[in-house]
């Protein structure tokens, strides 16, 4: 029987090509955030600053990639996620170049624009993996793809020390905006691809002056003049302030309106606080309060990155084939709480094979639950509103983790140690964890019945 007039087909799937570019995006825009701190040491006599003033241009990079998360929605419906993330590489390749300045003025919008690069792959992975990935493996895909956090640090890590030893660090980071360069135009040939079946995506040209006659739903129809001639009146100029309501007070409210999403939303700060705190203060700990060399307390965090790799996979496969992704979250809560309650607590004379088991424990919690919150949040918003709710959501995400190291830090300084400092800290992601089983439950409840 052949398909009724005007019947649009369903849109086609590529869930392996999807897969390769929002993981190669998320991996690029990691190893760029991560390349300031790992130069930090070496070059930061060059810009006249001292290795620890990093973390300002961190700070920066994140309220930037607030600020891109918020708007990326809005424009990933005009013009397609794939080019928004050719965006993001671009942006990650500008801020490499300007990186290579050395000059602290520069070093500014260098920041904004490697924020940027940082906040647009989540919320355009989200459309894409959204309508590509199977439903039935969507946590699977979601896990995988935020891996590329872990890999583009551990990359980071590895490669830019072996740079160094080659060319001048401003040889690195140029050579760095090239592959990027390369990096966004390889995923370009995906486009036609990857944005084809987008909800609400521009109809195709000339496709509206037949939507009537054809069965589709009409669309604004032009005013007519005196002679009985369409004309379109020209629509007015947006405001500044029309444009802030639209592009970021709108995407909020429709987060924090909708229960569900905003018990999720919040839940992101504070397990994106906690991670955020492991992964800076874990070599300080280490280190200064568990007598570890530099070289062992670095070594037991890149084995950390390697667990929390595995974990953000398994979690995906757990939450796809046993266990509903809401709950998994929730004991990732519970888990990462008591995980990092056991590594504030242990005695400063542990052994480091004990240390390495209680990290292992807290990146398999604390750094590896991403994966599985994207996939469920995906499943309670619409199509259409994808990537707009996850840039939304992601706004309250880099929020916890701006603050974390901040409010960390603020700790240290009141209890006088790291070990009290990472024993309060658990009593977030156990509030949280406490709060998404009791969101997960209600939900399975109403499904019942």
């Amino acid at each position: 029987m052949s398909a009724q007039a005007g019947e649009a087909p369903p849109p086609r799937t590529a869930p392996l090509p999807a897969l390769a570019v929002t993981l190669t995006v998320q991996a690029l825009a990691a190893y760029c955030l991560a390349v300031p701190s790992v130069l930090a040491p070496a070059v930061a006599s060059d810009f006249g600053m001292q290795a620890q003033h990093v973390g300002w241009l961190v700070s920066i990079a994140y309220f930037a990639a607030m600020m891109g998360g918020l708007l990326c929605g809005t424009l990933s419906r005009r013009y397609g996620p794939v080019r928004m993330s050719q965006i993001a590489l671009l942006a990650g390749a500008i801020s490499m170049s300007l990186f290579a300045f050395a000059n602290p003025w520069v070093l500014l919008f260098s920041a904004l624009l490697l924020g940027v690069g940082y906040g647009v792959p989540n919320p355009t992975a989200a459309d894409i993996l959204s309508r590509h990935a199977p439903p039935a493996r969507r946590g699977l895909f979601f896990s995988i793809k935020q891996t590329g956090v872990p890999l583009g640090v551990a990359l980071t890590g590895l490669l830019m020390p072996m740079l160094l030893a080659f060319m001048h660090w401003k040889s690195a980071v140029i050579l760095m905006s090239g592959v990027l360069l390369l990096a966004m135009f390889a995923i370009g040939l995906a486009r036609r691809t990857l944005d084809a079946g987008r909800a609400g995506a521009p109809p195709p040209a000339g496709a509206g002056s037949g939507g009537a006659a054809s069965g589709g739903a009409a669309g604004p129809m032009p005013s007519a003049d005196s002679g009985g001639q369409a004309s379109a009146a020209p629509s007015p100029r947006p405001t500044v302030v029309a444009l802030f309501r639209s592009h970021f007070l709108l995407p909020l409210r429709g987060v924090l309106s909708n229960r569900k999403v905003r018990t999720l939303a919040l839940a992101s700060l504070a397990f994106a606080c906690t991670q955020v705190t492991y992964l800076s203060f874990l070599v300080s700990l280490l280190k200064l309060e568990h007598g570890m060399s530099l070289a062992l307390a670095a070594g037991l965090l890149s084995a950390s990155q390697l667990m929390s790799v595995m974990a953000r996979i398994g979690w995906g496969y757990v939450s796809d084939r046993w266990v509903d992704p809401g709950k998994v979250l929730g004991l990732l809560g519970l888990g990462m709480a008591i995980s990092i309650l056991v590594l504030g607590l242990v005695p400063a004379d542990a052994p480091w094979p004990v240390m390495l088991a209680i990290a292992l424990a807290c990146a398999a919690t604390a750094v590896a639950w991403n994966g599985v919150y994207y996939a469920d949040l995906v499943r309670h918003v619409p199509p259409a509103e994808v990537a707009s709710a996850t840039g939304a959501t992601q706004f309250l995400t880099f929020l916890g983790g701006m603050n974390g190291a901040a409010g960390f830090a603020g700790l240290v300084s009141l209890a006088g140690n790291y070990s009290i400092a990472f024993a309060l800290t658990a009593a977030l992601p156990a509030l949280s964890g406490v709060v998404l089983l009791r969101e997960a439950r209600r939900e399975r409840l109403a499904r019942q019945g």
